[in-house]
C-alpha cells in the first residue's frame, strides 16, 4: 500500500477502482447523466463509466451548473465516489461534490497518476484540510 498527503476539500472517505484521465473531465458535456459514461472528445477515458470509481484528474473543467451535472450523476447512482485532482477544483464541482457526498482532494504530495493504473483500489479520506489517499 503507497499513502500520499493531499489537500482536503470535501469531507468524507471512499474507495474504489481508479479511473485516471489524462485530461480534464467537464460534468457538463463530457459525461452523459443516466449512464455515467464519458461521452466528450477525452481520448483517455472515452466510454468509461464513472459509475463507483475514484476520479483522478489534472483539474477540472467546471462552469456555473457543474455542480447540477455531478448532483444528477449522484441522483441516477452513476456518480465517482470520490475525486482527486492535482489543482484546486472549480469551485460549482466542489458545490456539487458537497451535495453529493463525494470525497473531493487536490494537490497530491506526489503524483497519484504516477502510482495509480485504471483499476486499481483507492481510498480517499478527508478530515478537514487534511486528505489522505490510499493505493492498494
Amino acid at each position: 500500500m503507497i499513502e500520499i498527503a493531499a489537500r482536503g476539500i470535501v469531507i468524507g472517505k471512499a474507495s474504489g477502482p481508479a479511473l485516471v484521465s489524462a485530461e480534464a473531465v467537464s460534468f457538463l458535456g463530457d459525461v452523459d447523466i443516466r449512464s455515467g459514461r464519458v461521452v466528450g472528445d477525452l481520448p483517455s477515458v472515452r466510454n468509461a463509466s464513472l459509475r463507483g470509481t475514484v476520479l483522478i484528474m489534472p483539474y477540472t473543467r467546471g462552469s456555473a451548473g457543474a455542480w447540477r451535472f455531478l448532483y444528477q450523476l449522484f441522483k441516477h447512482d452513476n456518480h465517482p465516489v470520490a475525486i482527486i485532482t492535482n489543482a484546486v477544483p472549480d469551485p460549482s464541482v466542489v458545490q456539487g461534490a458537497i451535495l453529493a457526498g463525494i470525497p473531493v482532494v487536490c494537490e497530491p504530495a506526489s503524483p497519484i497518476e504516477d502510482a495509480a493504473a485504471n483499476g486499481q483500489r483507492i481510498e480517499v479520506e478527508v478530515h478537514g484540510t487534511d486528505g489522505r489517499v490510499r493505493i492498494f
